[in-house]
């Protein structure tokens, strides 16, 4: 063209843009300055969107200076294209500036200064201005109200109602767009059922709308529901996307349904995105996650294309199943591929590192290649090396680590807490819990989950209760981990009423509500209630897992029901394809051995399908002394030892089976082997809390301020419960000594020191709860079942092992534990 003005240059940019040249729009605009051709409002708008796809900060500096000099900078398309830019670029003190000098202002001026705002995570800034806006402009569009939905989840869910309030005020309700970023907002808030409603009254759906109800419901843990919805798409809706597809193999791997996520994978091939990379890291995750990492591998060779995410989703699934090995060849294959590790690479390896074992190996290169490239400074790898250290038993090397933290975050303190209860520091987590309170560091749903497991292992109802109201004004007890974790703070802490009110309806239950109950009933001795709510479970389509059979058998255990017993663990693997673990043969060990059926418990494990551990060689040992078996006794003790020489249990629980049958001897020689090999048997304790204070007591304690009252309490009781048929039984009673020395020794035990405290510093008639760290004695669950029945009240006696409610001169596990 001999004459090219203004429109010619401007046309011409517009159509490399629209066609993604963008170097060439750059190329033009200079060509243009050069030529000294004036630019107008489009051939700005053109430019500044073009800076922003090349992500160009220096450049649109330059044309705002360009801007500026042609006085421009006022004109509304101009100055809306440059706040939004800015916005990008994170230079929300500039776009503010922008905006704040523009003479005139259009709807999409204001969405530009929300969105820079919102793009920012200054949320409390961005709702300022929608204020501002609906004073001085009242226009507002689809765009302004997706924009401030996106917002709500992060400020406060009362912002999101209003703004769905004003959605049908404005008519706006038939806008899809609209409809999904509330749907998406309700989800994040954990506002299921507004979710639920809002889906159901839509006008109109696209599959926006499905992918975001699966979406939503993988979210906040509620796996069936999303696969329903899948269900339900493709029968109704009959399109998908990768999306979709993703979401629901997301499904898949949170509720480990196996099956399942096989289905999606066959659907998935059907409908030709098996190439699609989403889709594919989607299947290694799923598999990888339900402990099929041979098939998440197959998918990985398969990928015609492999990014990061591929990668870490194959670590991650061998760190997953422990496969430390696996995990760590493929991090040094990764490398060797010239793909560089991120963070999430680094936290996935060294999660794979979780047994002492592995610290020497991995763990600690694993550390030095971190301090080499740098990531140390990451806060998750950071956290990442806390936990891993912790799961290898180096809690000194974890606390390290977090006290040379300048800026502690949430985070942080969360990993710590979480090191110190892997480790079985209960108390110290909960005290790292204050401090973090004093520390001015904001709870969430993480440290709360964490605090009231703390409280669950200690027992301590009222810091638990507390701990809930907490959740409560936080506005956490509806997340997913807080309402579990409550829960099983209830139920570990004895109130299983409380568990029971914030129970959800059984359709609404993901399979950890179901295990916590299930488990909460065995521990309380509601067998048949336990076995109840397991097939009520499966009838709701709940697949139940591992631990939901541990809990299983065990209540069969501790109820004697040992046929029915039998059944679900043949089952277990036959029915619900759960392979048998140590755990769960060790409760079938129990089972057999508590019942009395020692040589079928031996038979079952020469025939077990894992090597037998220290567990299932002490429980064969702790049955072998209920039923004073002296041969297989020292049998189990022997492979016990084989196994750690240093368990005191061996020695302690053998010694009591030679006590038992009167082989004094034996026992007084396993006392001096103990103090020759240094090993000291654990004390035993009960404690209980009487005005938000822990009283602790162990055998024969004097030490307690109020020690005179408790032994003369213990006195009266004696004489009481003898006076209404009590008849100690000193084979509990393990020195070689006189009958009258046997019994004193007795009432010398630690829970019922607690038990007397508890009856001379508590209110008449009123529960009491008392904790032991042991298996409760015999002969005191005969004392506190006459207790009960004397002074009217009910008594909740917890030991490691379940719950004993006392009441009436009964308990609740009819005398079979």
């Amino acid at each position: 063209m001999p004459d090219k003005n203004v429109v010619s240059w401007t046309s011409l940019m517009v159509n490399y843009a629209d066609a993604g040249f963008f170097n060439e729009v750059i190329n033009l605009y200079q060509r243009m300055r050069r030529k000294g051709v004036s630019c107008n409002q489009n051939t700005f708008t053109t430019v500044i969107s073009t800076c922003g796809a090349l992500d160009d900060e220096v450049l649109v500096h330059q044309v705002l200076g360009h801007v500026i000099k042609s006085g421009l900078q006022t004109d509304v398309s101009v100055a809306n294209s440059l706040i939004s830019s800015f916005g990008n670029f994170s230079k929300v003190e500039v776009a503010s500036y922008i905006f704040n000098n523009m003479d005139e202002r259009d709807t999409i001026s204001w969405n530009s200064i929300l969105a820079a705002f919102a793009h920012n995570w200054l949320s409390e800034e961005s709702l300022g201005y929608f204020h501002l806006m609906r004073l001085n402009h009242g226009k507002i569009d689809e765009n302004t109200l997706s924009i401030v939905l996106s917002l709500c989840d992060s400020v406060d869910l009362n912002w999101g109602k209003g703004i769905h309030g004003l959605v049908l005020k404005l008519g706006l309700e038939l806008d899809i767009c609209i409809s999904n970023t509330l749907l998406t907002m309700y989800f994040e808030t954990g506002r299921y059922e507004d979710a639920e409603n809002l889906f159901h009254y839509m006008p109109q759906k696209d599959l926006i709308s499905w992918n975001s109800m699966m979406a939503g419901y993988v979210l906040g843990g509620k796996c069936l529901d999303a696969l329903s919805t899948f269900r339900d798409l493709l029968c109704m809706w009959k399109t998908t996307n990768f999306v979709t597809f993703a979401s629901a193999l997301s499904a898949c791997v949170n509720a480990g349904f196996l099956s399942e996520g096989r289905v999606v994978h066959a659907l998935v091939i059907t409908s030709g995105l098996h190439g699609n990379m989403v889709v594919g890291n989607a299947l290694v995750t799923m598999y990888g996650k339900c402990g099929m990492t041979h098939e998440a591998k197959n998918v990985f060779k398969r990928m015609p294309e492999k990014e990061l995410v591929t990668w870490n989703a194959l670590i991650g699934g061998y760190a997953e199943n422990e496969e430390v090995d696996e995990a760590i060849k493929a991090f040094k294959l990764m490398r060797e591929r010239g793909i560089p590790p991120n963070y999430i690479t680094l936290i996935n390896v060294l999660g794979s590192c979780w047994d002492p074992r592995n610290l020497l190996k991995h763990g600690m290169p694993l550390h030095a290649h971190i301090l080499l490239t740098g990531f140390e400074s990451n806060e998750y790898v950071r956290n990442s090396l806390i936990s891993m250290y912790a799961n290898c038993g180096d809690l000194n090397s974890s606390n390290t680590i977090f006290c040379a933290l300048v800026n502690r975050t949430s985070a942080s303190w969360n990993s710590m807490v979480a090191a110190k209860a892997h480790n079985g520091q209960w108390e110290e987590a909960l005290k790292l819990l204050l401090e973090m309170q004093r520390a001015e560091v904001d709870f969430d749903q993480f440290s709360l989950s964490a605090a009231l497991s703390a409280s669950a292992n200690l027992a301590i109802l009222e810091d638990g209760q507390h701990l809930h109201g907490l959740a409560i004004k936080l506005g956490y007890d509806n997340y997913h981990f807080v309402a579990n974790a409550t829960m099983d703070m209830y139920g570990k802490c004895g109130e299983l009423s409380d568990l029971l009110k914030l129970l959800p309806e059984p359709k609404r239950r993901s399979r950890l509500s179901w295990n916590i109950l299930i488990s909460a009933f065995a521990r309380h001795g509601y067998f048949y209630k336990a076995r109840e709510i397991f097939h009520e479970m499966v009838a709701q389509g709940a697949k139940p897992d591992h631990v939901t059979f541990i809990s299983l058998l065990s209540a069969c255990s501790h109820g004697g029901l040992v046929d029915e017993g039998l059944g679900y663990f043949a089952s277990m693997t036959t029915e619900f394809g759960v392979p048998a673990a140590i755990e769960h043969c060790v409760c079938m060990v129990d089972l057999l051995g508590r019942s009395g059926r020692l040589a079928e418990a031996e038979a079952f494990i020469e025939e077990m399908p894992v090597p037998p551990n220290d567990f299932i060689w002490r429980t064969l040992l702790a049955a072998c002394k209920i039923h004073g078996h002296l041969e297989l006794g020292k049998k189990a003790a022997e492979h016990l030892l084989e196994v750690n020489p240093s368990d005191d249990s061996a020695y302690v629980l053998y010694s009591n089976v030679c006590a038992t049958s009167g082989r004094w001897q034996d026992v007084l020689g396993l006392r001096v082997k103990m103090e020759s090999e240094n090993v000291r048997k654990k004390p035993a304790s009960s404690w209980l809390n009487v005005r938000n204070k822990i009283s602790t007591f162990g055998a024969g304690d004097q030490s307690h301020a109020e020690s005179e009252k408790i032994y003369l309490k213990l006195i009266e009781l004696k004489k009481e419960i003898k006076e209404a048929g009590y008849v100690p039984d000193t084979s509990y009673a393990l020195h070689d000594t006189d009958e009258e020395q046997k019994e004193d020794n007795l009432w010398t035990h630690s829970e019922r020191l607690a038990l007397a405290y508890g009856l001379i510093s508590t209110p008449e008639g009123s529960p009491l709860r008392i904790f032991k760290n042991l298996r409760v004695c015999g002969d005191c669950h005969s004392v506190y079942k006459f207790v009960s029945g004397i002074v009217h009240r009910e008594i909740i006696l917890r030991d490691p092992y379940r719950f004993h409610h006392f009441s009436d001169g009964k308990c609740s596990c009819s005398d079979y534990w």
